[in-house]
């Protein structure tokens, strides 16, 4: 994520950087580069690299590796001086931050100019500060390069032009190297938080300040002393935490951040899962997603550094820091997000003697999914480009394909930032026994497997404060009661009973609906098309229009899409790398009693095709049967929602019919499957 230069409201918490006595270590080595690369530029899959082989092997060179070392940790002691560290010790782990090099994506396309071609072959690198005790990642900038090489079209499989490429990408890295590190010094504005223990209340230690002085639940806060906490519970002026390495008696915390997003009480989200299938880069489209979202959203993306472990063992093996006792304490936020990039549409059409018609269409999905798999918010966002351009003139479709779908995803961040709204409902717990609770909620704000903290109303120093001491899923629901299961305590040290009158405390921008009966896709089944016409759109849209349209809470814990990775199985492979716990407790909710396969049949109209000589022009009708089948969990077919529509389209070039009709399809599905979930909410 590019944190960008902020001013704080308070400005005490400031410190300027040479007085915020923060260290960098220079880690070694360049990372991104450790899994497989696209052997064939032009050759795409889904959730494929987005670095080709060439720029792989052109770096695999350990004199150019070197020189790009030397030019970053040169850069940092230009520009932060005897703060760049060549150790780390116990003494200062907790204010020494992991400078690292990240490549997010290394491309190479050619556009052909008659005799002549250009070879096009941007690079984008990345630098990171990263917390070695808790992965987090306080700060992160990217650059581009596009340094196109020209040569004969005749000579682009030769020897001399493949030295060329590697030549090229290995002085675009070089010059990136120095740009991320000489910004860093002008981009990097740090602040500091700093609060005390007043207070203890059992193993909970309670802080003198909270979320409106910057506190926020999650934070990890540590001493000078090397010692480790973090919040579980902000107040507007007070906070709750948990020691996670205590080795001395610290009173004093203090918290570093780059921005002012932790300022403010927000629930945290986490991007798990970003599918593509264009070679494009995962970390550059949660970027520009992240950016859109802003600082005006009712949530914070959590950063995360996706190679922490890869670099805290290149650290520890670097320095003397023992590692085993330190990494790996971050728990779960609130909230996760999934964001689906559909490949671009893109073709070029002649309408001149030297003119040509640029068409590019993107689609992006995304979605917010609480802690029970239950998908509170979806959005949907489009951009098209229509350019016409002069023979040799204009950008190639490749360049175009990145403006667009840049465009779509900014489009989608900023839904983001409006669409969610989180109300807090503060429920009271009426009656324990055992490991289960009844919840009082008349306004029906809990539905199935929902999960939930329990909360202990208590006092210290004199002020009431709320602790929290249990996670729990609900039940089932019976009138304005619910049951909820205690599944662990929130602080293992306590296993403290829930009573009468203990509290839960509820963050929600799902709507009330009819919670009695939940929605998913069939983990078992997959989207079915049938049909001439491949279109990936489709799985997506009908998904979208029931977690968007629907009255009934719908699950992302069935099925996914092609190449889409499982939710739970995506949380657990982003957090495992990345400094969060080893055993967490990944348990999504997933409805038993009946789940939806998405089903789609599209034809072309028998003898509805008519085209002008070089079928450059024609008139054609689509026949579109769209809809699921319902299945019970006996997975027998149940029922079915569906509609039939006929779409007569004009002026499809022959040629690229299969783009055009992918268009039209985009166009029209949304209203009809929004009939489609009306239907199905209206049965029963």
């Amino acid at each position: 994520m590019k944190f960008k230069v902020l001013c704080l409201a308070m400005p005490m918490l400031v410190s300027a950087w040479a007085n915020a006595n923060i260290q960098i270590y220079p880690s070694k080595g360049i990372f991104g580069l450790e899994q497989g690369c696209r052997t064939n530029p032009s050759k795409y899959e889904a959730n494929g690299s987005s670095i080709v082989c060439d720029f792989s092997q052109a770096i695999d060179n350990e004199i150019i590796r070197k020189q790009a070392e030397q030019f970053f940790v040169q850069g940092l002691k230009q520009n932060f001086g005897e703060q760049v560290v060549d150790t780390i010790s116990q003494k200062t782990k907790n204010r020494t931050y992991i400078a690292s090099l990240e490549v997010l994506r290394a491309s190479e396309y050619i556009v052909k100019k008659d005799s002549t071609a250009e070879i096009f072959l941007p690079v984008t690198l990345s630098l990171k500060l990263t917390n070695v005790l808790s992965g987090e990642v306080i700060y992160s900038d990217s650059a581009t390069l596009s340094q196109p090489i020209q040569v004969l079209t005749t000579e682009i499989d030769s020897p001399t032009t493949k030295t060329a490429i590697k030549q090229k990408f290995q002085s675009t890295l070089l010059t990136l190297t120095k740009q991320v590190t000489e910004e860093l010094k002008s981009k990097l504005k740090i602040s500091e938080t700093e609060t005390q223990v007043i207070d203890k209340w059992k193993s909970y230690l309670v802080l003198d300040k909270g979320f409106k002085q910057g506190i926020a639940a999650q934070d990890e806060l540590s001493s000078i002393d090397g010692d480790l906490i973090r919040v579980v519970h902000a107040d507007s002026d007070y906070a709750v935490a948990l020691p996670i390495l205590m080795q001395g008696r610290s009173k004093r915390f203090s918290k570093v951040s780059t921005n002012t997003r932790q300022a403010i009480n927000k629930p945290k989200a986490l991007v798990v899962d970003v599918l593509t299938y264009q070679g494009e880069s995962k970390d550059l489209i949660e970027q520009i997603f992240s950016d859109a979202v802003g600082e005006q959203a009712s949530f914070t993306l959590t950063p995360v550094n996706r190679r922490y472990s890869a670099m805290a063992q290149s650290v520890s093996e670097q320095t003397v820091l023992a590692q085993s006792e330190d990494i790996n304490q971050r728990e779960l936020p609130e909230f996760f997000i999934r964001i689906n990039v559909i490949p671009v549409i893109a073709y070029q059409q002649q309408i001149g003697k030297i003119t040509q018609q640029q068409v590019l269409h993107s689609e992006v999905f995304g979605e917010m999914i609480d802690r029970s798999g239950r998908v509170i918010y979806s959005a949907h966002a489009t951009d098209d480009i229509k350019d016409v351009i002069s023979e040799g003139m204009g950008f190639s479709l490749e360049a175009r394909k990145e403006v667009v779908l840049k465009n779509a995803l900014l489009k989608l961040g900023q839904q983001f930032q409006k669409g969610i709204q989180f109300t807090r409902s503060d429920l009271k717990v009426s009656s324990s026994s055992g490991q289960r609770i009844t919840i009082d909620d008349a306004g029906e704000r809990l539905s199935t497997g929902m999960k939930v903290h329990v909360y202990h109303s208590d006092k210290a120093t004199g002020r009431n404060i709320l602790i929290p001491t249990w996670e729990a899923t609900v039940l089932e629901r019976q009138g304005a009661k619910v049951t909820a299961q205690l599944d662990f305590p929130v602080n293992s040290s306590d296993r403290l009973p829930v009573r009468s009158g203990d509290r839960v405390l509820l963050d929600s921008s799902a709507p009330v609906g009819d919670s009695k009966q939940s929605r998913v896709l069939c983990p078992s089944l997959h989207t079915e098309q049938v049909g001439e016409i491949p279109f990936y759109g489709f799985g997506p849209l009908i998904y979208h229009a029931f977690t968007s349209q629907s009255k009934r809470p719908f699950y992302a814990t069935g099925s996914g899409f092609k190449g889409q990775t499982l939710l739970k199985d995506a949380v657990v492979a982003m957090t495992e790398n990345a400094g969060f716990k080893k055993d967490m407790k990944v348990n999504f909710y997933i409805p038993k009693d009946e789940c939806l396969q998405p089903v789609l049949k599209t034809e072309v109209k028998q003898d509805s095709i008519k085209c002008n000589a070089d079928k450059s022009n024609c008139d054609a009708t689509l026949v579109m049967a769209s809809g699921a089948r319902i299945f019970n969990q006996k997975s027998e077919k149940i029922g079915a929602y569906g509609l039939q529509q006929e779409i007569r389209l004009k002026g499809i070039d022959h040629q690229h019919r299969h783009e055009m009709y992918n268009i039209q399809m985009f166009e029209t599905l949304p209203k009809i499957l929004n009939q489609i979930v009306q239907k199905a909410d209206s049965s029963k």
